[in-house]
């Protein structure tokens, strides 16, 4: 045990110094962003943003490990020993809090930087990219693995300590945030580097459980999703009809799934699919212009917005990389990575083409095609404030799409000025009825009938008018309990904490009242307007006042009857 031990240490002793020496640039990032945390830490600078100051650290991170593998001991290594120093003009820059919190550095981070150690590997064979990506992922997931076990098991010998000895004070949270300090920003670097370095290079080969994974799960669920996506496209031939937009997503995430399979299809020695794999490209054919129909369909009707805009690239690169494997000889992994690079920080760092400026150009040319069908333009582009007329409350839908538009385009001020309007002054045109349709995209209807029943419900916007003389207010009734109500046999029994119930009120009293108040008569086919739905849901008498949130009456032949009820608030005299 005393042997395996010393053996371990000697391995992590010889492995931080071979780090040292053959990735110093990263680990001086790596020490440089630890010994920051900890003076933060300790010095208490709380006028300075952590996060922010130490946001660039893991793309030259990246950076500088993809140049280290990319120049080797040859010439180009003397770029690898100066490609740390933009990190001081980016870390003193004043825009920088705006570039952390923007796309650009979301791209960058999370798609651009992995991308760059992908392509540093000059994979051109698939089995060698593969390979490549396995070994870094792999050593990413077991340097935090590896790392924060260690760290846990601190934690616990440290505060199993100071509990079971009584040890108290500030030094036992120093220790914690230096122990996590530490580990999270030196010790998880230091080992992916020292576990990268090791494989590099190596050929891996799946084993049992990956190939159970592949053959006899992940693939056969592949093909039945192949078959469905089929039977729907026959289903569209058929009925002479588009795709639905939605289905661009499903097509996009089935065929981004069956790529990645099929790349770890390649680490199988009993590859028992590769009928299948080899031929993807030519079944995907179909489903890649089901794709675009859909997405072309989606865009026609809402627009361009930043995700759809994604969806669109993201497609355009799914497009490229199936049409690629339709050749073995110039089908790679590595043109496809090559080529999502480019796309992405061309979409990060080119400002014309961000997703957002797309998006609203897109959806402001949308709304200007929308007002100028529905006559709301001015001569200087600028959208009409005139009353909605009754007339137009049928095009309820193309106003929903403006306004939907409108409220896009409002997050860039200066593509929203040409329409010359605010957007509260915009929504105050449509009558009581429709704003609500036009706003959020959904009809709230107090009163809900079929042949029997008439159903009100108040309404969460609901306005009431307010009546003093009051001293108590009752809210949060439960219905059948001792501090609640009770509807049951044609009463309503209230009993607001008392043993006996403060109000008992015959449900042929309570109707009576409410419709004599209101001057609905619940005839057959007859509807309230929301003014008399808004008074049958207010009682009144001369000991308390009522708020139903529901009441439900049933119609019989020749008489009305209350069937239940739900109480909103009680006021007590």
């Amino acid at each position: 045990m005393k042997a395996k031990l010393q053996y371990y240490l000697q391995w992590l002793r010889d492995g931080a110094v071979r780090v040292a020496r053959s990735y110093p640039i990263e680990t001086l990032l790596a020490l440089y962003a630890c010994v920051w945390c900890l003076l933060t830490y300790e010095l208490d600078w709380s006028g300075n943003d952590l996060f922010e100051q130490l946001a660039p650290v893991p793309l030259f991170f990246a950076l500088a490990l993809s140049v280290n593998v990319l120049a080797g001991r040859g010439p180009w290594r003397k770029i690898y020993w100066v490609v740390w120093v933009p990190i001081v003009p980016l870390t003193l820059w004043g825009g920088l809090e705006a570039w952390v919190e923007s796309a650009p550095y979301r791209i960058s981070l999370g798609i651009l930087a992995p991308l760059l150690l992908l392509l540093s590997l000059r994979a051109v064979r698939n089995d060698r990219f593969v390979s490549g990506t396995i070994v870094w992922l792999r050593s990413g997931a077991l340097a935090l693995l590896f790392a924060n076990v260690a760290l846990g098991l601190f934690y616990a010998i440290l505060y199993s300590t100071t509990y079971i000895f009584g040890l108290e004070g500030k030094w036992i949270e120093h220790v914690a945030v230096w122990a996590v300090t530490i580990v999270e920003t030196l010790a998880v670097p230091v080992l992916f580097l020292m576990m990268a370095d090791r494989w590099r290079g190596a050929e891996l080969r799946g084993n049992r459980i990956l190939e159970v994974l592949l053959n006899y799960i992940v693939t056969p669920a592949l093909l039945i999703y192949t078959v469905i996506l089929y039977l729907y496209m026959a289903k569209i031939l058929f009925t002479w009809s588009l795709p639905e937009g939605g289905v661009a997503y499903l097509v996009f995430g089935f065929t981004m799934t069956t790529l990645a399979v099929k790349a770890l299809d390649q680490l199988l020695d009993k590859r028992i699919y590769n009928w299948f794999f080899g031929r993807f490209s030519l079944v995907s054919l179909p489903m890649l212009v089901l794709f675009w129909i859909g997405v072309v369909r989606r865009t026609n009707e809402y627009g361009l917005t930043e995700p759809r805009v994604y969806l669109v690239v993201c497609g355009g690169l799914m497009t490229f990389c199936v049409l690629l494997f339709l050749s073995q000889r110039v089908g790679r992994y590595l043109w496809v990575c090559l080529a999502a690079w480019v796309t992405f920080a061309v979409l990060a760092y080119v400002p014309v083409l961000e997703p957002e400026r797309v998006a609203v150009r897109s959806q402001a040319d949308r709304a200007e095609r929308i007002a100028r069908s529905l006559g709301r333009l001015d001569a200087d582009g600028r959208l009409s404030l005139a009353p909605l007329a009754m007339a137009d409350t049928v095009h309820k839908e193309e106003y929903r799409r403006l306004y939907e538009s409108l409220e896009y385009i409002r997050r860039d001020s200066a593509a929203f000025a040409p329409f010359g309007v605010k957007l509260d002054d915009f929504a105050a045109i449509f009558p009581d009825g429709m704003r609500d349709y036009v706003k959020w995209g959904y009809d709230y209807d107090i009163v809900s009938i079929d042949d029997r029943y008439i159903s009100v419900d108040m309404p969460a916007n609901a306005s009431f008018e307010v009546v003093a003389g009051y001293s108590r207010y009752y809210a949060n009734l439960h219905y059948w309990s001792d501090d609640g109500f009770r509807y049951t046999n044609d009463t309503l029994r209230i009993w607001l904490g008392e043993k006996e119930p403060v109000m008992v009120i015959a449900g042929a009293e309570l109707l009576k009242a409410q419709l004599e108040k209101s001057g609905f008569m619940p005839a057959e086919s007859a509807v309230p307007t929301d003014g008399q739905a808004l008074k049958l849901l207010d009682y009144r008498s001369e000991r308390c006042r009522i708020l139903f949130g529901r009441l439900e009456i049933e119609r019989r032949d020749s008489t009305a009857t209350l069937s239940d009820v739900s109480i909103n608030s009680v006021w007590m005299r």
